[in-house]
This record gives C-alpha cells, structure tokens and sequence, in this order.
C-alpha cells in the first residue's frame, strides 16, 4: 500500500492507525520504518506495548485513552511517550474505558468518541498535510 501511495505522488509521508492490540502493534510499525513512509501515527488506548521500541520510533505519535481503561495504564502510556519525545502527545479521557471512541456506550461516551476523532483529525493534518 504504501509503494502504491508513493508511486502517486498523492503524499510522501502516511499516517497509521490502530486501536486496542492494533494500537501497541502500531508503535512496532513505526519502530521499523524508521521514518520512511510513515510521517505520524494515532494508538488508541493501545495494548501489549513494547516499551523497548519506543525510543526507536521516529515520528510523532498521538495516544488517545481513557484513565478508567484497565488495559491500558495512563502511567504506562506517559512514560512511552516521554522516552519517545518527539512531540508525541497523550490525550486522556476522564472517566473513559477501554473502547470508548469505537465503541460508545452511552451518549456521554459518544461526545468524547467524537472529541478523541475530531483531535486525531487535526493531529493528522498538523502533521501530514500542514
């Protein structure tokens, strides 16, 4: 996919998405691409991250969770984003669960699931199209 986007000319930089498992798997992502296509990444509430990696990463990466969330630790997320500093930046939901922007359960939850995608938005073309 990303040859093809490449070979366009529709963008030089990418940014990668992932939620849950997919949004721990993301900073491994980015870890190994060293910068090459991707030019930011967004992990919600992500899981099973690899602390390791984080200083590898290259790209600054949006991390949007929950502080009710029992899969994905705040001080867990803080600390990540502090060995990555590369204007990385943690966004906390207070009051939130684990899923909360994919899958809302109330009407309350629904305002910060548009919240937490209207930030990913803007972090995206801060960082992508600006």
């Amino acid at each position: 996919m990303t040859d093809e986007f490449l070979t366009s000319g529709d963008s030089r930089k990418l940014s990668i998405i992932g939620f849950c498992f997919g949004g721990g798997l993301l900073l491994e992502v980015l870890a190994r691409d060293e910068g090459a296509c991707f030019g930011t990444g967004i992990s919600f509430y992500g899981t099973r991250i690899d602390p390791v990696v984080a200083s590898d990463v290259k790209v600054p990466v949006l991390f949007i969770l929950g502080d009710s969330d029992p899969f994905c630790a705040v001080s867990e997320i803080e600390n990540i984003q502090k060995k990555m500093d590369r204007g990385s930046k943690v966004v906390i939901f207070p009051g939130r669960g684990h899923g909360f922007a994919h899958r809302p359960g109330s009407p309350e939850e629904d305002k910060d699931a548009e919240k937490a995608y209207v930030i990913m938005r803007d972090w995206i073309y801060e960082h992508l199209v600006v």
